[in-house]
């Protein structure tokens, strides 16, 4: 489906102009010193909805924050900012084409137009101040910025040095990136492996962890080196299984870590959950007699739970835990408590979808329900939406187990 992308651009730029004007023009006594496209509310595979526009004067900083720390904590948190603007029905009518745009097709360029998006409301914040200081209406100083949660938006929507002189955290990351991103990829590694974990750093541990993750094989190496001998161990067994690199000498260092008795249980669970998504849940299996029940359920679990979802994984596959619970029938319980609503389960994509709607007549509850749950918010086309929904229907009716009759008469409500 065509999009028209600039139209889009020029509305969200008219939104925010014409609320600057009315602020500016409400309180002509104060000092507006920028504005903010904030709330990016979007379900992946769905809902992508507009967003608010929020503005803030030094005036209002001064009285809603007297103090300099809470002040400097507020001045850019535009959702507590007083002057907020909600989408009118034009917003609203552009909201809907771009979801219709994303969902188009099954959603299988939901991502992408999503992403478009994201870097299209940046480029209209950049769009509007422009218009704004060339018509008088503020100074050269005012801002307009993009704020996502991550705060990814807001070095395309600012200039270097405006990001410089309001958000000189993200300029000291910005150079700390550029500084490795110059190194060769051997040593890159070593920086960043000695940055996870470390305060302060110039860049945070998470961004150094998701580098090291794009960095893959030449990453396995350090972490195994740090799986044995840091004491955050479940990290180091997450970033394993992220990387997705399955090699024996990967698979000996989690059963190792996952078998130890001296250490505490999360890390032993992090191992084991790392080991069923590099695929091996058979030696989860094979160890159930040195290790908790916890460990065990956690590691069963893995492989379906959010936890999937990031870094390297393999396609949706039921037949590892259907066969774990067959040697071990006794855990299945613990799993399903790992496997209820709310907990976090997998997102699964549209060549996913028939593996899941085949497991809606799985031998296991624990099966059918995840599968239930996963496909209430998975890309389906629309014979797959009839098979779902005609199952649901005779699942929240008919299915012999409590949970997944509640979970499918839910879903159907």
């Amino acid at each position: 489906m065509r999009f028209d992308w600039t139209g889009l651009r020029a509305a969200i730029r008219d939104q925010v102009v014409g609320f600057v004007r009315r602020m500016c023009a409400e309180h002509p006594d104060e000092h507006i010193y920028g504005a903010a496209v904030h709330e990016f509310y979007a379900e992946s595979g769905g809902t992508i909805a507009w967003t608010l526009v929020g503005v803030a004067s030094e005036e209002g900083l001064a009285a809603a924050a007297p103090d300099a720390l809470d002040a400097r904590a507020l001045r850019w948190s535009p959702a507590d900012w007083p002057w907020q603007l909600d989408p009118g029905a034009i917003e609203k009518e552009w909201a809907s084409r771009l979801e219709a745009a994303a969902t188009a097709e099954d959603g299988r360029h939901w991502d992408t137009v999503h992403r478009r998006y994201l870097r299209t409301a940046a480029k209209a914040c950049t769009a509007a101040r422009k218009q704004l200081v060339a018509e008088g209406i503020v100074g050269r100083d005012f801002v307009v910025v993009a704020m996502d949660e991550e705060w990814a938006l807001i070095p395309l929507s600012l200039t270097r040095a405006q990001v410089r002189k309001h958000f000189p955290e993200l300029d000291t990351e910005q150079r700390e990136t550029d500084r490795l991103a110059a190194l060769p990829p051997v040593q890159q590694v070593a920086e960043l492996v000695a940055i996870v974990g470390s305060h302060p750093s110039p860049l945070p541990s998470e961004q150094a962890v998701q580098w090291l993750r794009t960095l893959g094989e030449l990453a396995v190496p350090a972490a195994l080196a740090r799986l044995d001998g840091s004491p955050d161990k479940w990290l180091w067994a997450k970033l394993l299984a992220d990387i997705g690199i399955a090699s024996d000498g990967v698979s000996d260092a989690l059963e190792r870590t996952m078998t130890n008795e001296h250490l505490d249980e999360p890390d032993r669970s992090w191992a084991a959950a790392a080991l069923s998504r590099l695929g091996r849940m058979d030696l989860v299996v094979k160890r159930l007699d040195v290790i908790p029940p916890g460990v065990a359920a956690q590691g069963f679990a893995a492989p379906y739970t959010s936890f999937r979802d990031h870094g390297a994984h393999g396609p949706l596959d039921y037949a590892p835990l259907e066969s774990a619970l067959a040697v071990c029938p006794d855990h299945g319980p613990a799993v399903s408590e790992q496997l209820a609503p709310g907990r976090g389960l997998c997102s699964i994509g549209p060549d996913e979808a028939g593996t899941a709607l085949a497991a809606l007549t799985s031998a296991l509850p624990v099966v059918r329900r995840h599968a239930l749950l996963v496909l209430s918010d998975a890309p389906l086309s629309a014979e797959q939406r009839h098979r779902y929904y005609a199952r649901l229907t005779q699942l929240s009716r008919d299915d012999p187990d409590p949970l997944v009759r509640e979970a499918a008469a839910t879903l159907r409500g």
